[in-house]
């Protein structure tokens, strides 16, 4: 019994721990209801609070801020954590947008609405935090500034009101807060790290341990990790927005190129990243739909100013090292170039101009720089556009435009090109002797498989035409996009030779007639150029921009693999079609000298019509070594296509 109840005690004791939730780091989107921190005690009475919530204004007009300070009473009750809202008066409804101005605070966005929570990011004890609250500016009516501030584990005061705000028309904006933020204010310094734990002892044995689980911040070497971070990451997604390259970089803090921005006032503050920057430049392109050409385009890449850029398609014209540009600041450190700065919400220079308080598409891009005033086009694999326009004024998540249909494009022309194209050839060629007296649907099997292949190539092709000109337009066909890469032209005509076959084939002579041969010849040219373009534009999708595979360094030499394949089999199928026909020749020549006859049917092969060519089994071994071995071809670059970084 003794031991049963040694054994039972842990179990007992771990049933006997209340479950409980701290948020160390942060109030998640699961407590914008409540605004209660999970810690299984009840919350004090707000009677007795020593906090409360200081307002610069109780008036104000729809569309104006106002600030807002989180305080104690003067009884240095510091707090550690807290969660801020605003709240109706009449039904109690989330409303408004906060702008934060300290470093320990981000956003929480709370029933879709971006910014309209606020909560801590550190749980050390701070005295008071200030931020902006911003009414909509088609709303009238009263608000309420509501507040959970948390002491400890086992003190803290939920929805702690305000007084009550009017935002009304008749409201005289004159008594509103300057539009300069308060950011010189000093931070109040934290308590030693000595207090907490003081604090701890007094509470109960097992709530230590579960606040520690809750706090992840206390943990050995996060403050080190959090200082080795580069200032570009910083607050993403929480009290900035950001956009890197390549796609889902932000998240493991390792982008090639990085950008951010936030509002400041009625400014807007941008940074921009490269690592490896040296003689290189990255820009923001403000732009109405995810292409580029005819946008603005902010660049860092002088030491000494910004530069802005006008891109009429791939060529950016520089307009300005000015523009209102203040407050810039150029770093290069290992490599790594960092540019700070702010901009006017008007950002414009001569006849050019984009209004950053509209709705802008993000667009990212990097390349060498080849002298002050002067960008080269960037490098494949190295611009990103947003998924869709994006509020600069708010934070949020700009995400990154799907290339679905470039891939498909990819997907489509491999497998008409690699994948059947190839097999339909082959099939015409060497197989009209295989298979002989055995149809389908009234045709020989070697022509119905021909026709199947090349149909299905010729459809594929179409489609994958449509889908690019979905995406891009017809500007890659432009003259300045073709000194760059001549892949576009080069599948055009691919896919031009490949309309006209079965156009030819519709008009094909009869066996027998004066024009079959000139259309054999004819066909069979057509065919084999609308291949090898095919492959040359596969070939060359290898350094396209737009397909990102510049980092896939075997690309080239898996085509290169596919092109000696295919020719070393139709020198294995010609050999054989050759042996073949000499065996024939002799087996007429003596099968007529027995009966007799004085010359040779004008059949080379001379046989029963229902016997196959000698070698029937071999050739259609190869063939199915041929087939596979270009479906794996094709899957590996598939695979390739859908694993590029966008």
């Amino acid at each position: 019994m003794a031991r049963s109840a040694i054994f039972l005690l842990p179990l007992y004791l771990l049933s006997s721990l209340h479950p409980a939730h701290g948020y160390g780091s942060g109030a998640p989107k699961s407590q914008c209801g409540s605004l209660a921190p999970g810690h299984g005690i009840p919350a004090k009475d707000n009677s007795n609070t020593p906090y409360s919530i200081k307002l610069n204004s109780t008036q104000l007009s729809p569309g104006v801020s106002t600030e807002i300070e989180l305080t104690h009473d003067g009884s240095d009750a510091k707090f550690k954590g807290y969660m801020v809202q605003a709240r109706t008066d009449s039904d109690d409804s989330v409303i408004g947008a906060f702008e934060i101005i300290s470093d320990d605070a981000q956003y929480v966005e709370c029933g879709s609405v971006p910014q309209s929570a606020v909560t801590h990011v550190f749980s050390e004890a701070k005295e008071s935090i200030k931020m902006k609250w911003k009414a909509p500016s088609d709303f009238t009516g009263k608000v309420k500034i509501v507040a959970t501030f948390v002491k400890d584990y086992s003190n803290y005061w939920v929805q702690v009101p305000s007084e009550t705000l009017e935002v009304s028309e008749s409201t005289s904006t004159g008594i509103q807060f300057p539009t300069e933020a308060p950011s010189a204010e000093p931070e109040p310094e934290t308590e030693p790290e000595s207090e907490p734990e003081a604090e701890a002892e007094s509470e109960p044995e097992t709530e230590p341990e579960a606040e520690a689980e809750s706090e992840p911040e206390s943990e050995p070497g996060a403050n080190e990790r959090h200082s080795e971070m580069h200032p570009i990451y910083k607050g993403c997604g929480k009290s900035k927005s950001c956009f890197g390259i390549p796609s889902k970089c932000l998240e493991e803090n390792e982008c090639d190129f990085a950008a951010s921005w936030k509002p400041s006032g009625d400014q807007f503050e941008f940074e921009m990243y490269r690592k490896d920057g040296s003689g290189n430049y990255v820009a923001v392109g403000f732009s109405k739909d995810s292409k580029m050409g005819e946008d603005l385009v902010l660049a860092c890449a002088n030491a000494n100013s910004a530069e802005l850029y006008w891109n009429s398609g791939q060529k950016p014209t520089f307009l300005s090292a000015d523009a209102g540009i203040t407050d810039f600041k150029y770093s290069s450190e290992d490599g790594v170039i960092f540019c700070t700065m702010k901009s006017p919400s008007l950002l414009k220079s001569g006849d050019y101009s984009v209004n950053l308080n509209e709705e802008q598409t993000i667009l990212l891009a990097g390349g060498p720089r080849i002298q002050a005033g002067k960008l080269e086009y960037h490098l494949p694999g190295k611009k990103l556009a947003a998924a869709e326009p994006v509020l600069l004024s708010l934070v949020s998540s700009a995400g990154v435009k799907s290339d679905l249909l470039v891939k498909l494009h990819g997907l489509f022309m491999l497998i008409a090109w690699l994948g059947c194209a190839g097999a339909g050839m082959i099939m015409a060629r060497y197989f009209k002797q295989t298979w002989k007296g055995k149809q389908i649907m009234g045709a020989d099997r070697w022509f119905q498989a021909h026709r199947l292949f090349m149909v299905t190539a010729v459809i594929l092709s179409i489609v994958a035409v449509v889908l690019i000109v979905v995406e891009v337009g017809v500007t890659p066909l432009g003259l300045e996009h073709l000194e760059r890469n001549a892949h576009p032209v080069i599948g055009l005509i691919c896919v031009l030779l490949a309309l006209v076959q079965p156009i030819m084939a519709a008009f094909r002579p009869h066996p027998g007639d004066a024009g079959r041969k000139l259309f054999n010849w004819a066909h069979w040219g057509v065919g084999n150029m609308a291949h090898v373009f095919g492959i040359c534009a596969i070939f060359l999708a290898g350094n396209l921009a737009k397909a990102n595979l510049s980092s896939t360094e075997w690309w080239s030499w898996v085509l290169v693999a596919y092109v000696v394949f295919h020719v070393i089999t139709h020198l294995v199928f010609s050999l054989l079609w050759a042996k073949s026909e000499r065996t024939q020749r002799i087996a007429d020549q003596q099968m007529a000298e027995i009966n007799g006859m004085n010359k040779i049917q004008n059949n080379n092969f001379g046989v029963d019509e229902k016997l196959d060519q000698e070698g029937g089994s071999f050739r259609k071994i190869l063939f199915f070594v041929y087939f596979i071995t270009a479906w794996v071809l094709v899957a590996v670059l598939a695979v390739a296509v859908f694993k590029a970084e966008s």
